[in-house]
């Protein structure tokens, strides 16, 4: 069954939704970014971890989300797509090699 994220922090004035779901082995982020454009987007992954971040003017917002399960990790089937003013973000997980 699929989890849903926390309520959002007031330090991250965007939008977003995270969805880990295991039978998908998948990590999904949804951020509604409008009016941002996708050059003021930054998306980093590291192997626990995603950071988004967003510039426009002066202003600039970060959430770094930490969803998985403690023996999982990222894979590297990743993607993320900007389309009328959301950042999809997917990330396929497993499970961590000890």
């Amino acid at each position: 069954m699929p989890s849903a994220s926390p309520p959002e922090t007031a330090s991250f004035p965007y939008p977003t939704q995270v969805v880990y779901d295991g039978r998908a082995d998948e990590l999904r982020v949804a951020v509604d970014i409008a009016p941002a454009t996708r050059e003021d987007v930054t998306v980093e992954a590291g192997a626990r971890r995603l950071r988004v971040a967003v510039a426009r003017d002066d202003d600039r917002a970060e959430r770094t989300v930490r969803p998985l399960p403690a023996d999982h990790v990222f894979g590297d089937d990743r993607e993320a797509v900007y389309n009328h003013g959301v950042l999809s973000v997917t990330l396929e997980t497993v499970e961590r090699r000890r």
